[in-house]
């Protein structure tokens, strides 16, 4: 949840009140409660995180109860912007149908806690995780991505064709999988199998039409894509495993390695390489504009950018997920640690070089390149 929560969903909600109004021209119903929200979101998250660690499951379902309520905030902001543009894009649609995955997951979190006192859920402590897991990754998460990059990737690159229908029967396609899928871990249905084919069938249709845009290209491929394309690597590889938990016992030593390898790739490998390199796009822009509002000194993308730094981050990202994985697998500590250490170097010198980026938004200095004399602002 320190992953999850703390990075994947806060940085994915900080995009979209951002890009949601821009994508679909309509103001924000309640600009007020995005600070709430935003402060119930962290104390929940911190709650939550905490009181794991400590073992104090009524703390813990008090904390969910924040998230919850602070969930129920974003969508109801989100929700009026997205859902009236329903039928004018895809990615409007596919982020709609991931806020309602947020929701049920943000929910059956919460029921998972309360369960933990009162013990009223039926089903095994397995299966009911893997469904919670699953809504909150593949539905929210997941969903919300292959939308995004479905407008995204396109003004990245310039490619010659047009987005496919495809793309659109691709959301439709994954957001029915994974609730197929949730409801046959959570309800002990059976039938989790042949949704689980059903995911991956979904995901890999993603990697075709992206891989068509990508060969249509009229733009060359920066670090944003770079990272998108490794994420696209990490995800069939996920998906592969994934697909093979469901064979697999995972309570032996190699279904262990197995699921901890299918989190790594699928969440570091996949969703974290997507979210770096869209962040190098859209944070310094983001900033820009707000500079721009607060009436401060104007600052261009590239000075509010340190891009020397990107291929150190892009390859300790990719070549210490890629060891960590097989080393889960291979049940190999050493080599685990290593992987480990190299994705928690790359991950500190990416936050510090972001944090120097964002800190911008909240004062109005200006780098030291900004004063240089033949400075030209774009």
């Amino acid at each position: 949840h320190t992953f999850t929560l703390g990075w994947i969903t806060a940085a994915m909600m900080g995009v979209m009140y951002r890009y949601v109004p821009a994508l679909t021209k309509r103001p924000l119903r309640f600009p007020r409660l995005a600070s709430l929200q935003l402060w119930l979101f962290i104390i929940g998250a911190a709650g939550m995180v905490t009181h794991f660690a400590i073992g104090r499951w009524i703390a813990t379902w008090l904390a969910a109860g924040v998230v919850v309520l602070s969930v129920a905030l974003f969508a109801l902001n989100m929700l009026p912007c997205l859902i009236p543009s329903w039928r004018r894009g895809v990615a409007e649609r596919g982020m709609s149908a991931a806020i309602f995955f947020l929701l049920i997951a943000a929910v059956l979190g919460l029921l998972l806690a309360l369960d933990k006192t009162f013990g009223f859920l039926g089903g095994s402590v397995i299966t009911n995780l893997a469904g919670h897991a699953h809504l909150a990754a593949l539905g929210w998460v997941s969903l919300t991505i292959c939308a995004v990059s479905y407008r995204m990737v396109p003004a990245f690159l310039l490619p010659g064709v047009e987005l496919p229908r495809a793309a659109t029967w691709q959301l439709y396609g994954l957001a029915v999988a994974v609730a197929g899928l949730g409801l046959a871990l959570l309800g002990g249905i059976g039938g989790a199998p042949i949704w689980s084919i059903a995911v991956m069938v979904a995901l890999l249709a993603y990697v075709v039409v992206l891989g068509a845009l990508v060969r249509n290209r009229q733009m060359p491929i920066d670090w944003t894509m770079r990272h998108a394309l490794a994420g696209v690597v990490h995800l069939v590889l996920s998906a592969g495993l994934g697909l093979s938990l469901t064979w697999i016992d995972t309570g032996s030593a190699l279904g262990n390695g197995v699921a901890g390898a299918y989190g790594v790739l699928g969440l570091l490998g996949w969703v974290t390489n997507f979210i770096v390199g869209m962040s190098y796009q859209l944070f310094p822009g983001f900033i820009a504009g707000l500079r721009v509002t607060a009436g401060w000194p104007r600052l261009s993308i590239a000075e509010l950018s340190l891009p020397r730094f990107r291929p150190f981050v892009f390859f300790s990202l990719n070549v210490g997920v890629l060891l960590l994985a097989a080393a889960l697998i291979a049940a190999d500590v050493l080599l685990a640690r290593l992987g480990a250490l190299i994705i928690a170097t790359g991950g500190l010198v990416y936050v510090t070089v972001m944090a120097r980026t964002l800190s911008y938004a909240y004062r109005p200095a200006v780098p030291r390149a900004a004063n240089h004399p033949l400075r030209i602002l774009r």
